[in-house]
């Protein structure tokens, strides 16, 4: 039976509400996704889910007496590894409530965290104001979360961004992108430059080879272990991760280190961000195993050659001080946000450490 609040009815979402709950997000969101790709998105991230047990939520909704959603969480397990063990954790994703409604918010989360007797919580894509409220619960923050790397490699979309935000005007940030590819170009030129001269500089320290099929890439996965708890790379999740309904522009790599007998493997995801989407980004999703924090800016060279003509800036998360260090020297740098996008809540001990390798693509970070 549904439960009621302030004339509002709390449902556990069924696959028939994804249709609805993919429009609400989208409202919520003021995302630009058309609803066939949105429905179909949400189908990948809740149905096709490969971690997904039976007896899972799929979520809550909150309805109006119309009919209308007023509300949502998302529920979608991820599975992660910690030596030769196996756990679920439930990660909490898209969590909106209508402005109207905010104070009806807080049952929908409260049926989120009585999961956490089955699962320890997560999320990775977390605003302050969520970040502090996962802290009050007794979250720790993941993975190095509170900052990106980047690396600039064509300044004008770049500028024209930043002008934005600080005026949040569309000319102004035109007239700068014009004034920075025009009058000030001989010096963005030579920042350009050296930047690119100090990512892509002298001979590449090993090559790219592109992995086409899920099994391919688990074979370069199944090559490094950890000692932290870190996502299954397995051919299962890798399928559905990687290759079914991702980003067109996701790829997988496998890294060969010049002088090395392992493959490491790369995921990608070229996406535009941006006021307008004008900024060309090529996220670097998960470097797989671990490695000497020099193989960061060989990659980034290799990443550098690759898409020379199809990138304006190279974007890293998730990097401990060392990785932050090797990339810093050769260029990049970093943006710190206002707080750790990726919190663990474990109220019940069911995890058996806190150490974590953990990577953009794990949670929905940049699904």
């Amino acid at each position: 039976m549904p439960q009621t609040g302030k004339n509002l009815q709390l449902h556990e979402i069924a696959p028939s509400d994804l249709e609805d709950v993919a429009g609400f997000i989208g409202r919520a969101s003021a995302s630009n996704v058309p609803l066939p790709l949105a429905i179909e998105r949400l189908s990948w991230i809740l149905l096709e889910n490969p971690a997904r047990a039976p007896g899972d939520p799929l979520g809550w909704l909150l309805r109006t007496p119309s009919g209308e959603v007023a509300g949502c969480t998302c529920c979608a397990p991820q599975k992660f590894c910690f030596g030769q063990t196996t756990f679920t954790l439930m990660m909490a994703n898209s969590f909106y409530v209508d402005d109207q409604y905010r104070g009806s918010g807080t049952s929908i989360f409260m049926k989120y965290l009585q999961l956490g007797r089955r699962y320890p919580l997560f999320v990775s894509s977390a605003n302050p104001t969520v970040a502090a409220m996962w802290q009050k619960l007794g979250g720790y923050a993941l993975g190095n979360s509170d900052h990106e790397m980047i690396g600039i490699l064509r300044w004008p979309p770049v500028v024209a961004e930043s002008v934005y935000r600080k005026t949040a005007s569309d000319v102004m940030a035109k007239v700068t992108a014009k004034f920075t590819a025009a009058v000030a170009f001989p010096w963005f030129a030579s920042q350009w430059s050296r930047t690119q001269r100090q990512l892509i500089s002298g001979k590449l320290e090993g090559k790219l080879l592109p992995l086409e099929t899920p099994e391919e890439a688990a074979r370069v996965c199944a090559q490094h272990h950890s000692d932290k708890i870190t996502s299954c790379r397995d051919a299962p999740f890798l399928k559905w991760r990687y290759f079914s309904h991702s980003a067109p522009t996701t790829r997988l790599f496998a890294f060969c280190p010049r002088d090395g007998d392992k493959q490491f493997m790369v995921a990608v995801l070229l996406q535009n961000r941006g006021y307008k989407q004008q900024v060309r980004t090529l996220h670097v999703l998960d470097i797989w195993g671990e490695a000497d924090p020099n193989l960061y800016p060989a990659v980034a060279a290799c990443l550098g050659v690759e898409y020379r003509e199809r990138m304006d800036m190279l974007v890293f998360r998730c990097l401990d001080v060392a990785r932050q260090q090797a990339l810093t020297a050769k260029g990049c740098k970093v943006r710190p946000f206002a707080a750790p996008i990726a919190w663990c809540v474990d109220k019940y001990g069911l995890l058996p450490a806190k150490t974590w390798y953990f990577v953009p693509a794990d949670g929905d970070m940049l699904l």
